[in-house]
């Protein structure tokens, strides 16, 4: 079956690297604005960050990714889902207020098992914060010592194991009160998040961007129209995975985004991914090709609708040879974890491959032509995916790929 995998079309393999800033046409001039782009970058794997960034900006380097987050202009914490994100300090506190509510039931339930109350969290908070404004970032181990002097790990031996720690962590991370900074080696200092941009900065501007607040609404479009932007083709399904939202809030959220992106008034702007969205169609699947739907059309949206930005199929047209290319990409990278269905770009095997304990530790990854072609896990060699012609040039364009991606971080 290999010869018929290596044949499918990979048009939505293509549309998807372009999308996601991997090639020259379409990276940004710095990974503050790379970062902007996605809205959020899967930030699970510190050591990851970096390789992930440095791709989707012109020219950077390592260093320049520790100054984003040396300078403030990036952070990192848990805005959305129960997973560790990247984003800007100006999109942090909207995009947290807008999704947070998705994960209320799970807190309360942990909450409940851990022995943790308002009482706790108060406590927690205030050690915290009084240390940072002490000592200024810390690490994790400082203010885990700092709880437990406060008594706050002490107090319930059966609960005060990393559970706990890590529930305090990410609480007053997802409250707005704490975030991760600066770099420390492969660790995140943890620094008081209150002065970072508020959420009425955001697209719901004073309405607010919470659950069931004025402005909840233009804040779910705003993460439609940069997720479909910077991840496109899309579905609501793909949409509903990446933020936690129900597949109707999200279909209705990337709905508005068409219509936002395709007013008169709409500040088009290609140069800052600034571009209207438009809807689409696969034909034959996600390793099919890619047909666009005409506006007004009547489209009723479902599972077979898809969301790109509407300068996407001319893109491709003018950079085929550069979506071709091979591309290492590291752990966790959104080209593999940003969908909900990734057919396009690899298959089972390959998922096996990528992740192959299913505990959701990732593999860096090789990808030519669009198809996931090998692995290369830290500290070995590099795995090839059943699928893979080996040749000669593969093998040596891999070589390439994984040198200028090293060289860039080391400097």
């Amino acid at each position: 079956m290999p010869a018929a995998r290596s044949a499918a079309p990979r048009e939505m393999s293509y549309l998807r690297i372009l999308a996601q800033g991997l090639v020259p046409a379409t990276t940004a001039p710095d990974v503050v604005e790379a970062v902007r782009r996605q809205l959020a970058v899967q930030g699970q794997q510190p050591s990851a960050v970096p390789h992930a960034l440095i791709l989707r900006a012109d020219g950077a380097t390592g260093s320049a990714v520790d100054a984003a987050f040396a300078s403030g202009h990036l952070v990192r914490s848990w805005p959305m889902r129960g997973t560790i994100h990247i984003t800007t300090a100006a999109d942090h506190h909207w995009l947290r207020e807008a999704l947070m509510h998705r994960s209320d039931a799970w807190t309360r339930q942990t909450e409940a098992r851990l022995g943790i109350d308002d009482a706790v969290l108060g406590r927690a908070a205030d050690a915290a914060l009084g240390l940072i404004g002490r000592e200024g970032p810390v690490a994790r181990a400082r203010l885990i010592r700092a709880w437990q002097d406060a008594g706050l790990l002490d107090s319930d031996p059966a609960a005060s194991g990393s559970w706990r720690r890590r529930h305090l962590l990410v609480r007053l991370q997802r409250e707005g009160l704490l975030v991760q900074g600066p770099r420390r080696g492969n660790e995140h200092l943890i620094m008081d998040a209150r002065d970072l941009p508020g959420a009425d900065t955001g697209p719901g501007g004073s309405g607010g961007a919470a659950h069931g607040a004025a402005g909840h609404r233009a804040a779910l479009a705003e993460i439609a129209r940069r997720y479909a932007t910077s991840h496109g083709p899309v579905s609501a399904a793909d949409l509903a995975r990446w933020t936690t939202l129900p597949q109707a809030e999200a279909a209705r959220a990337l709905e508005d985004a068409v219509e936002i992106t395709n007013a008169a008034a709409y500040p088009v702007d290609p140069a800052t991914a600034r571009v209207p969205l438009v809807r689409a169609r696969a034909e034959g699947g996600l390793r099919g090709s890619v047909r666009l739907l005409e506006a007004g059309a009547g489209v009723t949206p479902g599972r077979d609708v898809l969301y790109l930005r509407a300068d996407l199929p001319e893109l491709l047209e003018a950079n085929r040879r550069a979506v071709a290319r091979t591309l290492f990409l590291p752990s966790f990278d959104e080209l593999h974890v940003g969908y909900k269905d990734r057919l396009c770009l690899t298959d089972a095997a390959g998922e096996r491959l990528i992740c192959p304990a299913s505990n959701g530790m990732f593999r860096p990854l090789l990808v030519d032509r669009g198809r996931v072609v090998a692995v290369r896990p830290v500290g070995e060699g590099l795995l090839w995916a059943d699928g893979a012609r080996r040749s000669a040039r593969l093998e040596a364009a891999v070589d390439r790929a994984v040198r200028r991606v090293e060289r860039r971080l080391s400097h």
